[in-house]
């Protein structure tokens, strides 16, 4: 072992008064009302921080099924504070995400220091690095699941609709976005500590920046996500063109086939044309497409199962008709009616909006999307679109 558990263990314990204080004092330097919140609440504040503070220290040394049932209960406690927070500070909630956002930052700071100071094979640090990380924004997403659903029970019903939206998008994009976020800052400030170093290590630079790269990368693409839920569509229409259906199919064929592991995945297409025309965005229908097959493919039991793709044409209805059916475990009746809703998800990690934007991006240029399926036997979902049959390219 590169590093003395009981030091370690023992070192972020002792550290866990000075994160408070120094997160104490950044926040009474904001201004008088975050000086009074903290001095008004300070022992109870002081209660909650420690306590949640010390499980961390301690969870960053379970073996991984310990880890997992922490992180589950990390969680649960955190959107049972949320509860109780709404009730108590209701009135102060912008404080205590600052606070949250800050308290987190100085925890990592200092925490990271000391698992520098103690650990010296760079596999083992960025192993702890990740942990403490993900402890804190699970905490985070636990505490805003909980804040939101109570005052869902405090407005009126349309206000409790719209509340209820929020409230799955903050539990998501907490997660998705607030984590990656924290993952860039900390190899950030990693590396620029390194470069101070006198012996530069390469290769551990490298890792630390793909990284970042990797979870710039993830954050662009949410973001993408949720301009194109959020926009009306009617400003991109026009930037439509009349392409090849098949071409997107073959092309997307071969991505997902990279990406399949298992040979025991099947990917089938059928079609026996070789042009179909339609109007539209040929990278938006290859999104739609991949999101689908992801979808099929992460439905799968042990990595086992067959997915069939066919392309056909009604000339009576100048429609494209795309079958995609799988043979995973299928989606509830009570869920299937749902699956289209921006933030609902089926999945335990997700946004849920995979879905929205397929079905908005399809029906931008008049086509339109349906999903049929049954427990333990599959899903088909059929996307149509309109067929430009006399079209010459």
């Amino acid at each position: 072992m590169s590093y003395k558990e009981n030091e370690l263990r023992s070192s972020l314990t002792l550290a866990v008064p000075i994160i408070l204080n120094r997160h104490y004092h950044s926040m009474t330097m904001k201004n008088i009302e975050f000086s009074w919140f903290v001095e008004a609440h300070k022992e109870l504040l002081d209660s909650s921080f420690s306590t949640i503070l010390m499980s961390m220290v301690e969870a960053l040394f379970f073996d991984s099924f310990g880890y997992d049932q922490y992180l589950n209960l990390l969680e649960k406690e955190g959107a049972e504070q949320g509860v109780y927070t709404a009730e108590i500070f209701g009135d102060h909630f912008d404080i205590l995400l600052d606070m949250s956002k800050d308290l987190n930052l100085t925890a990592q700071n200092i925490m990271f220091k000391i698992i520098e100071e103690f650990v010296d094979d760079s596999a083992i640090r960025l192993f702890f690095y990740n942990r403490l990380m993900e402890c804190n924004w699970t905490r985070f997403t636990g505490f805003a699941q909980g804040y939101l659903s109570n005052k869902n029970q405090q407005i009126d019903n349309l206000h409790e609709q719209k509340i209820a939206v929020m409230g799955q998008m903050a539990a998501g994009m907490a997660h998705e976005i607030r984590n990656p976020l924290a993952s860039i800052k900390g190899f950030a400030q990693l590396v620029n500590i390194r470069l101070n170093e006198p012996e530069i290590k390469a290769d551990e630079l490298r890792a630390y920046l793909d990284i970042t790269i990797k979870e710039i990368d993830a954050l662009n693409g949410l973001v993408t996500d949720f301009l194109i839920l959020a926009r009306k569509g009617d400003s991109t229409k026009n930037n439509g063109v009349v392409f090849n259906v098949m071409e997107v199919i073959h092309r997307v064929n071969n991505i997902v086939n990279q990406l399949i592991l298992s040979d025991d995945i099947i990917l089938s297409v059928e079609c026996s044309l070789e042009k179909v025309l339609t109007f539209g965005s040929a990278s938006q229908l290859e999104q739609v497409i991949l999101n689908i097959l992801k979808n099929s493919i992460d439905s799968f039991t042990a990595f086992r199962g067959r997915i069939d793709i066919s392309v056909t044409t009604a000339a009576e209805t100048n429609e494209i008709i795309l079958l995609f059916k799988d043979h995973g475990e299928g989606i509830p009746q009570d869920k299937l009616k749902r699956i289209f809703d921006p933030f609902f998800t089926t999945k335990q990690k997700g946004t849920g909006i995979g879905l929205s934007i397929c079905k908005q991006l399809i029906e931008m240029y008049g086509g339109h999307i349906k999903v049929d399926s049954e427990v333990q036997v599959g899903t088909s979902v059929r996307v149509i679109l309109p067929w430009v049959y006399d079209y010459h390219i």
